[in-house]
């Protein structure tokens, strides 16, 4: 029992090793070589400053580890720590307070590299919210022609009537485009403008102009509305250049957008668009800068800058937090629809002939934006974050930045995630301030999140530090948080070796095994000291070490027996993870004896001449029909249950011959069971214990020829003697059978004088005369009766 105690001991020390390698493998932290660096690496790690610290652990390592290693006062593990910086109540807002629909506004989280964290944000859709509605009109021939103006300019009178059933804090503007006045999209002379405008007239094109300030004049938008619709104009090519329009619109303050307000640009056209490096063939071609440039109401430079690209345009939209409604007509609906796929806060509507729905689509349109909330990093590098909502679900969580079909009042959840690289940290020290901006798409509402990275330890100041410590070897390294930061031309645990030596590639290259060099450094079991391996001691034997030149020698990690590793010292040795055995051993485990003489059968011969003697046991020949430790039993033979019943007798009942120490050491293969079984192969035997129970027990051979005994834990006993009963009977048998016997003979003899009697008194009733009369006397009286005769007087 002892032995199989062992062997699990050293089995579960052996399955720890491989799984504390196994987590080594999967370990980030102990390729850090200073504190900073190993904070940086993962929020898991830890770094122990404790200057005699076991060269075969690490300085950092999993806090998990380094709380079994290393003292509390001398692990530093800085966390996180978040605060709330600004969070106001939702509200609608008015002209002199902005609208609050994101909650919080402002948080501070101190943060370490590598370290995910998790923060919320609400966002409520409120009511009343302020808007700002700007619409750029294509004036070309197209969207603007006759039959269409007169819906166009009642634009005036509806628009302010539907944005009254959705907000009373609303502002009304509107501007023109038509293209750059260059050829080849215009007229390159102005004779032949003139020529084209004979009928209708027209004006001179223009690539953007501002013909209406946002305001809350009704009246004023209508009026000018109708103005600037008087008169149309045209250009050459089929595209416009209404980009141009929209950037000036975007970025031109004195336009007259408010701050607190939502803004939304309707674009009015039936043509498609110019984009960057078209405007080069008229000779803009400089990139453009997105610079607002009006004079006079007019874009400045359409003759000097190129168009924008979409990659601009989506730019400035971010920048403006704008959304943009792209009202077109039906032939160039799928042009747009892309161009809005790549914009942040951008839909499609088709106009239908002569624009009759444009209310109605700028209504609809503005519902589709205003019932969406999505939020955007701002600012972010180095920075990973995400977003997770199940919006007006409330059930499944996802990850995503948008939630849509939301009504005035409905609030919705965001877990975000944030996580700092460590890049941030290349080339700073301390704490690394970064301000990271949330923004709600097309809102003038953010969120704004002050971080303060920690790049380096507390121990690392410079007034902590140890210059030319006597520490560091020598005084070749600085001594900070309990290690040695080397100088230049130095590198080791403790600075000890010398690059001018041997490199520290050169040393790394001397300590891997040449022969498995996917092993690692020292095979992963030791330091590389200057280009030799200094073995760590084993895991879970720390009186020993790994051996070998590259560590790669386990000298404890051989097969375990009953006798101990490798059968113990008197059959074997370990060396390098495998068994070497003595001359009269062998095996893997150096368990298998070369010896013969337990199979000896009775008559001398090695296994009775029926097989081999392999390990100490005989393999009895299969044809032979003989079987047995010494091939000496055979089914059809006698059974051998004599030869086993002491150590049945012995393990199961504690009696018999066998002490407990013989029964022990001479009886190792004697299974107890509650039951025994039947079967082929298997004899059944029984005996007599000293209290007189029987016992039972069976014995069969394995195909080894191991002789297996099963002995049942129970015994078969008499019933107990009953001494009342034995004394009851006693006494019968003595008096009362006498007795009975007496009585019976009485019986019998009075019964046979009975029937003696009754045949004498038969036999007497038989010797009696009869009484009768003579049959020939005749009486000489005799009498007659008169039948007249009436009786006596």
């Amino acid at each position: 029992m002892m032995h199989q105690t062992l062997l699990v001991f050293f089995f579960c020390l052996f399955i720890a090793g491989i799984q504390s390698q196994s987590a080594d493998d999967e370990n980030p932290c102990t390729l850090a070589e200073s504190c900073g660096a190993c904070i940086r690496t993962s929020n898991k790690c830890a770094w122990c400053g404790a200057e005699n610290f076991d060269k075969s652990a690490h300085h950092c390592d999993l806090l998990s580890t380094q709380k079994r290693r290393c003292e509390e006062r001398y692990i530093t593990y800085p966390q996180s720590e978040f605060k709330v910086d600004k969070q106001e109540s939702w509200t609608s807002g008015d002209n002199l307070k902005p609208p609050v629909q994101v909650t919080p506004q402002q948080i501070t989280w101190k943060i370490r590299p590598n370290d995910l964290r998790y923060f919320t944000l609400d966002f409520k859709q409120q009511d009343n919210y302020p808007v700002d509605l700007y619409f750029l009109l294509d004036l070309s021939f197209g969207v603007s022609k006759a039959e269409t103006r007169p819906r166009l300019i009642s634009l005036g009178e509806e628009i302010p009537k539907k944005m009254k059933g959705i907000t009373n804090n609303f502002r009304l503007g509107f501007g023109t485009f038509v293209d750059k006045k260059l050829m080849p999209y215009i007229a390159w002379t102005p004779e032949i403008q003139e020529d084209r405008c004979q009928n209708p007239p027209c004006s001179d094109p223009h690539d953007f102009k501002n013909q209406l300030n946002i305001s809350d004049s009704q009246t004023e938008f209508a009026t000018q509305m109708k103005n600037a619709l008087q008169t149309l104009s045209l250009n050459f090519d089929d595209a416009e250049g209404g980009i141009d329009g929209l950037i000036q619109a975007l970025d031109c303050d004195s336009i007259g957008w408010r701050n607190i307000s939502r803004r939304i640009i309707v674009y009015c056209s039936n043509s498609i668009f110019h984009l960057a490096g078209d405007g080069k063939f008229g000779g803009a071609t400089r990139q453009s800068n997105l610079k607002c440039a009006l004079k006079n109401n007019e874009y400045e430079y359409e003759k000097i800058y190129d168009y924008p690209s979409v990659s601009q345009l989506a730019s400035k939209l971010r920048e403006k937090k704008a959304n943009v409604i792209f009202a077109v007509m039906d032939n160039v609906y799928k042009h747009y629809t892309k161009l809005a796929y790549l914009l942040d806060g951008a839909v499609v509507g088709v106009l239908q002939n002569q624009s009759e729905n444009i209310v109605q689509l700028i209504n609809d349109k503005y519902y589709e934006l205003r019932s969406r909330i999505k939020f955007e990093p701002r600012n972010s590098d180095f920075v990973d974050i995400k977003f997770y909502s199940s919006c007006k679900d409330k059930s499944i969580e996802r990850e995503t930045s948008m939630c849509d079909n939301l009504e005035i009042g409905d609030v919705v959840k965001f877990n975000v995630s944030i996580t700092v690289n460590s890049d941030i940290c290349q080339g700073n020290t301390g704490e690394v301030d970064k301000d990271v901006i949330i923004d709600a798409v097309g809102l003038n509402e953010q969120m704004l999140i002050k971080l303060k990275v920690i790049c380096e330890c507390e121990c690392e100041r410079a007034e902590l530090k140890i210059q030319k410590s006597d520490k560091c070897f020598a005084g070749n390294g600085t001594f900070e948080c309990g290690a040695c930061i080397c100088n230049e031309g130095r590198y080791g645990r403790k600075c000890e070796c010398d690059e001018s030596e041997i490199s520290s590639a050169d040393s790394l290259k001397q300590c891997i095994n040449p022969e498995k060099n996917d092993t690692g450094v020292c095979s992963s079991n030791g330091d590389c000291i200057c280009g030799q391996c200094d073995c760590f001691h084993l895991s879970f034997d720390t009186a020993h070490r790994y051996s070998g030149q590259y560590c790669e020698c386990n000298d404890f990690n051989c097969p375990y027996g009953p006798d101990g590793i490798c059968g113990g010292k008197s059959k074997g040795s370990c060396i390098c993870g495998k068994c070497v055995c003595d001359s009269s051993w062998s095996g893997e485990n150096c368990e298998c004896t070369k010896d013969t003489k337990s199979c000896l059968a009775s008559n001398g011969e090695v296994c009775n001449g029926f097989g081999d003697c392999v390990c100490g046991k005989c393999q009895c020949e299969r044809n032979s029909g003989m079987v047995g430790p010494t091939c000496e039993d055979c089914p059809n033979c006698p059974s051998r249950c004599s030869q086993y019943i002491d150590c049945a007798q012995c393990k199961a009942h504690s009696s018999g011959k066998f002490n407990r120490f013989e029964c022990d050491k001479s009886c190792r293969n004697v299974t107890l069971v509650d039951s025994l079984k039947s079967g082929k192969g298997i004899k059944e035997c029984d005996g007599i214990d000293v209290d007189g129970c029987t016992f039972f027990f069976t014995y069969e051979y394995t195909p080894s020829n191991d002789v297996l005994i099963e002995a049942q834990k129970t015994k078969d006993c008499p019933a107990a003697a009953n001494v009342a009963a034995i004394v009851g009977g006693t006494v019968a048998a003595v008096v009362l059978i006498p007795l009975l016997i007496i009585c019976l003979i009485i019986l019998i003899r009075n019964r046979r004088d009975a029937k003696e009697y009754a045949d004498f008194m038969k036999e007497r009733d038989r010797a009696k005369w009869e009484s009768g009369a003579n049959p020939i006397y005749k009486d000489p009286k005799s009498t007659f009766k008169n039948p007249t005769y009436g009786g006596e007087k």
